[in-house]
């Protein structure tokens, strides 16, 4: 199916024709730099979040699917309740996809069931496969089955005690119509087998659906889809007296590749399960909360460019090297190069300290590990700080939007983070930000940043402005500030750092107000002035 959304007709006539004259006139027909095959996210999307449709992936190829909803921070406590979930496919052929997915919902109700808001975990681990056993340049139609382990861990059914986990499984038999050269249409019937009772509580018991679906191509590099998915028989809601009621399941969103190989996604929801089982079932209760998402697509094949960028690219300098560190409060535009990875730890007075690992599979797309302990004076407010003494860890990620060392006015990266105490994990913090950095000279690099960082019930948001000017070969002078939305004060930090020519080792000083180097500390001031000393070590660990 994923034909009629490749990205060159004649390169698409030439798989009919086999001949060579015909080859060559597509291959003409390619900008300098695209890619010889078309990726698997330019193709019509298997599964719109928790809505299964015929599309197929080609065969050998993995999709490692990252992703988080939630509802919105003014419910519930803290930042509100989130489901993370991940999954992995492989496309064992063209017609068979294998795939993995867990999921799991840790937090206490956001609105009483029977009077209750007890903490409550929604846990699954399963597996899938999916055939298409019908495939023509209109319409296909495959057929999925998936096996999971479900735990539903609450004290409104008394699984808290006993009866938590169970075996559950889905069928579906997904139809895609290619309805024109962008527009694809779906019809997904379906039945979820999910426990009839937990300790003699009436759960969802078999639930049989019938759901449609469309997807939009809107460019080479962007999806928009939207799905709804009725349950026919059982239930897939938990009402407020704790009865099981019926809810039309919705879902909206749009995809968007940055390369040929990472997509973010965005998306509207008002379920809760993300698995081909789970799927059908709402957020609680009465599955009428809409949950904002946001998903990362990954597909590490080699057969596809790592860049839409003009190529050859040119070989990172030793300022872009310098470049790719991290700020002080600020983050960098710039990931790591292909393979690599970074080592960082800072520490100071004020008990505080911070480690981190950063690695970039592909162009344009690191990933970040952090665990810190934020310096706390005493002079910030409660409401602000997370659980003082207690070290944090935080996981997210970074993609380069525009790069200017290759033809870019600016560089411009998205960065996500998220986490939680290592000791207390009921609340999460979770911060977001959109470096720019525009290289003025050889010498002098200036950065904005907006960002905005959650916890609790406190939302900030900063203007981050800096500067880097390397005063002599790898001695750079760094100076940031960031004013901020609440009213606790302008988070500023100065320092020095010197990077080897080789850009592999780097060593600072720093000064500042801030509470932490990374994430959401870097957004709140405290009165005292804390030093640091910090230290990184990049290295090839894939080399690309």
């Amino acid at each position: 199916m994923s034909r009629a959304f490749r990205r060159i007709t004649a390169r698409r006539r030439s798989r009919g024709t086999g001949g060579a004259a015909a080859v060559a006139l597509a291959l003409a027909a390619l900008p300098m730099g695209a890619q010889a095959e078309d990726s698997a996210l330019e193709s019509g999307a298997t599964r719109l979040v928790n809505f299964e449709t015929a599309n197929m992936l080609p065969a050998g190829t993995w999709s490692l699917q990252v992703g988080s909803h939630q509802t919105n921070f003014d419910v519930g406590g803290g930042t509100g309740s989130q489901l993370y979930y991940t999954a992995i496919d492989w496309a064992a052929t063209d017609n068979l996809l294998i795939g993995f997915s867990t999921q799991v919902q840790d937090d206490a109700l956001v609105e009483p069931i029977l009077g209750m808001t007890p903490p409550t975990r929604f846990l699954s681990v399963g597996f899938s496969a999916k055939y298409r056993f019908y495939d023509s340049d209109t319409v296909d139609v495959a057929a999925q089955a998936s096996v999971e382990a479900l735990s539903f861990r609450t004290a409104l059914f008394g699984t808290d005690v006993t009866g938590a986990t169970n075996v559950v499984g889905s069928l579906h038999l997904p139809v895609t119509w290619q309805a024109g050269p962008a527009l694809q249409l779906h019809f997904t019937p379906g039945v979820s087998f999910l426990p009839d009772d937990l300790n003699g509580i009436p759960y969802y018991g078999t639930v049989a659906t019938v759901g449609a679906g469309a997807t939009w191509q809107a460019s080479e590099r962007m999806q928009v889809f939207a799905a709804l998915n009725m349950p026919v028989s059982g239930g897939n809601t938990i009402d407020t007296a704790r009865n099981i009621t019926d809810e039309l399941v919705y879902t909206a969103g749009a995809r968007y590749a940055f390369t040929p190989k990472v997509a973010l996604e965005g998306y509207v929801t008002n379920a809760l399960g993300i698995s081909p089982a789970t799927g059908i079932v709402t957020y609680y209760p009465d599955g009428d909360e809409m949950l904002y998402g946001i998903k990362l697509h990954y597909t590490p094949n080699a057969r596809y460019d790592s860049t839409y960028r003009r190529q050859p690219l040119n070989p990172a300098s030793a300022r872009d090297l310098q470049l790719q560190n991290d700020g002080f409060i600020l983050s960098s535009a710039g990931v790591v190069e292909p393979g690599a990875g970074r080592a960082a730890f800072s520490g100071g007075d004020q008990d505080h300290w911070s480690g981190a690992l950063a690695f970039s599979p592909d162009r344009d797309f690191q990933l970040d590990a952090i665990a810190e302990d934020y310096s706390i004076d005493g002079s910030v407010p409660a409401a602000l700080v997370p659980t003082p003494g207690k070290a944090r860890w935080m996981l997210g990620g970074r993609i380069r939007v525009l790069d200017q060392s290759n033809g870019d006015p600016v560089s411009f990266s998205l960065r996500v983070l998220g986490g939680r105490d290592f000791e207390d994990q009921d609340v999460g913090a979770l911060y977001v930000a959109a470096p720019i950095t525009w290289e003025a000279s050889d010498r002098l690099a200036l950065t904005v940043q907006p960002a905005g960082g959650a916890f609790g019930n406190t939302e900030v948001i900063g203007l981050g402005l800096g500067a880097n000017y390397e005063v002599s070969d790898g001695l750079q002078l760094i100076g940031e500030v960031t004013p901020v939305s609440d009213a606790n004060g302008t988070v500023w930090a100065a320092g020095a750092r010197y990077t080897a020519p080789s850009g592999m080792f780097s060593v600072d000083l720093s000064a500042t107000n801030a509470i932490g180097r990374n994430g959401y500390g870097t957004l709140i001031a405290q009165d005292d002035t804390r030093y640091s000393l910090g230290v990184s070590l990049t290295t090839d660990i894939f080399k690309r």
